[in-house]
């Protein structure tokens, strides 16, 4: 759980967040809902695990230095940032540093890759377009919050989400500001992070904290229409990011439920009473969700209607990878899951140690069916999906993925 509250610092927002975790935690403490779950090598393999902090990094006061980037896959680079460098590519399959770019404060949102840029939000409070190539900054703009949403690019436009509830459109090229739309934030304390917009056609669609998804003008940001999704006495956000599949919205609110609406207008054609901040995974004709609640569901397109669920051992799931056999996530806990996609059948556990699990997306390579996450202890985990199982020979076992 991350909380904010639009009307303290972000250190004293940190000091709150560390608190609660503090506690969740202590009550999770011993919680082994899957002990029968094992690493199992036939499932998956961890390649490597690069530690990604340098030995001068410390935490401000309250943050624990959890790590909200997801590694971004670019041909033979990989590009991920952190609290205590910054930017960072790497040669995945050598383990060798391309360059890095040091940021004060680190990188604090997902990453967005555009034609030879990438986009972010700094903890200085700026968001920076940078060259893939070279690690140089492009750009940068202000906008006076360390929180954004994950950026979208779109037409050669940029579009952020604050932490405050402001929608920002900047030139993908030049950072120059366009326009941005401000909401009166939520009075009450929220969660810590904010929905990355969603473009389509001449609408910029994005959840808000005060509970509503609204639809700004591409051309001017105005204000097109809303729709009240979430009024929960705890936790109103709207955070996640919505996602468009044949002329319907599926939107889920944190402490809510999800929500397929109609495209035009957000018209609610049913709602399933489970939310969450992260979005939807849409795979023919099923829907997998990963709640807020510390469950992972998979639904039918159709109404909604739930085809299995499965539990964590603690903690929130972050969004999921779903391949043609499995449905695979971290959790905010300790944990890296496998579970089959079929049934949601728990099948491989990987342990990274109590607390110092996953909040930002796991990235995944369908060519070389390798996967990618950034732990919450500062760690790059490199897996590898099993292709085939081990062949015994006459001499013994010749097997490519033990090392």
């Amino acid at each position: 759980m991350k909380l904010r509250n639009s009307k303290v610092s972000l250190k004293s927002n940190l000091a709150l967040l560390s608190c609660l975790l503090a506690v969740f935690a202590a009550s999770c403490a011993g919680k082994n809902v899957h002990k029968d779950l094992k690493e199992d090598p036939k499932i998956l393999v961890r390649k490597w695990t690069m530690a990604t902090r340098g030995d001068s990094f410390s935490w401000d006061a309250g943050d624990r230095g959890y790590e909200f980037s997801n590694p971004v896959l670019l041909e033979n680079a990989l590009i991920f940032g952190n609290h205590s460098t910054g930017l960072i590519s790497l040669y995945p399959t050598l383990g060798q540093v391309r360059w890095s770019l040091q940021i004060k404060r680190g990188v604090v949102s997902e990453l967005a890759v555009d034609r030879g840029a990438v986009f972010f939000g700094g903890g200085d409070g700026f968001v920076y377009s940078v060259n893939t190539e070279t690690g140089r900054v492009n750009w940068r703009y202000d906008l006076h919050s360390p929180v954004i949403s994950k950026p979208a690019v779109s037409g050669g436009r940029l579009f952020v989400t604050t932490a405050d509830d402001t929608v920002y459109a900047l030139d993908a090229g030049t950072g120059k500001w366009l326009w941005h739309y401000k909401r009166r934030s939520s009075q009450s304390a929220t969660i810590l992070g904010a929905s990355s917009p969603l473009v389509d056609g001449n609408e910029v669609i994005v959840g808000l904290s005060d509970g509503f998804l609204i639809s700004l003008s591409l051309n001017e940001g105005t204000l097109l229409w809303e729709k009240k999704l979430n009024s929960a006495p705890k936790f109103t956000d709207v955070d996640a990011h919505p996602v468009l599949e044949s002329g319907i919205l599926y939107v889920p609110s944190y402490d809510g439920s999800l929500y397929a609406l109609k495209r035009q207008k957000g018209e609610i054609l049913w709602r399933f009473d489970s939310g969450g901040s992260k979005a939807v995974t849409l795979d023919e004709d099923k829907i997998f969700m990963p709640s807020s609640d510390g469950t992972v569901y998979a639904l039918k397109k159709d109404g909604g209607k739930q085809i299995w669920k499965f539990e964590l051992d603690g903690g929130t799931p972050t969004k999921l990878i779903v391949t043609d056999k499995y449905v695979i996530m971290g959790s905010t806990h300790q944990y890296l899951y496998v579970l089959d996609k079929a049934t949601g059948k728990g099948l491989y556990r990987y342990n990274v140690g109590y607390d110092s699990g996953f909040y930002g997306s796991p990235a995944y390579d369908k060519t070389s069916q390798r996967i990618y996450t950034l732990s919450s202890g500062g760690n790059l985990y490199a897996f590898q999906i099993r292709k085939n199982p081990p062949q015994k020979r006459a001499h013994g076992e010749t097997d490519p993925y033990k090392f």
